[in-house]
């Protein structure tokens, strides 16, 4: 009887452990919704997918004057912006790194804000000082940011992984949030677009 008692209670554990990992990404989802919607977050988001791979492909020419993403990529963008509208997610401010995929995320995603080109939002240098320094000036943005609405950052993977200990997928936001004691930037939530 007590044997039987036992695997009850595993049973019923397991399947409560099972549901909380089913539903959890969708409520801290929902709970990132929810702190955006009250502004005053920095959001970042890796640009648009441009070759139709996991990874997106980095297009640095200069003018961006040609389609860059992909159709995924594309449509990706398009219902990225619809989602903050018909949530109602006020955006103040749109920086962008001056590769073409992530100023095409931008424009797709966020056009009645105007996005501006932030050069240490691009790729990673290969020299470690380049890169501490670039780091720095996004930590600066991030944490200078007072405005009502939220502060949009279109980047790379890489450097949201090195900013916050995230490695977003390509349907993904982070949700950075003011600091609290010790940390340099605060994971406030994630976004899941998809």
């Amino acid at each position: 009887m007590i044997h039987q008692t036992g695997r009850s209670l595993l049973s019923m554990l397991l399947l409560i452990s099972g549901f909380v990992l089913v539903t959890s990404p969708a409520n801290a989802t929902d709970a990132a919704w929810a702190r955006v919607q009250r502004g005053g977050y920095t959001i970042l988001i890796q640009g648009g997918d441009a070759s139709g791979a996991q990874s997106p492909a980095t297009d640095t020419s200069t003018d961006c004057t040609a389609r860059t993403l992909s159709d995924r990529g594309h449509q990706l963008a398009q219902k990225l912006g619809a989602r903050f509208a018909a949530r109602g997610v006020r955006i103040d401010k749109v920086l962008t790194s001056s590769t073409c995929n992530a100023r095409e995320t931008a424009r797709l995603s966020f056009g009645s804000t105007p996005a501006e080109i932030f050069i240490p939002l691009d790729p990673a240098p290969s020299d470690g000082a380049a890169r501490k320094t670039q780091l720095e000036q996004i930590r600066t943005a991030i944490l200078s940011f007072k405005g009502s609405g939220n502060l949009v950052l279109l980047t790379d993977r890489t450097n949201i992984m090195a900013l916050t200990g995230v490695t977003p997928r390509p349907t993904e936001a982070v949700v950075t949030a003011p600091t609290e004691d010790g940390e340099t930037i605060h994971v406030a939530g994630r976004i899941i677009f998809d």
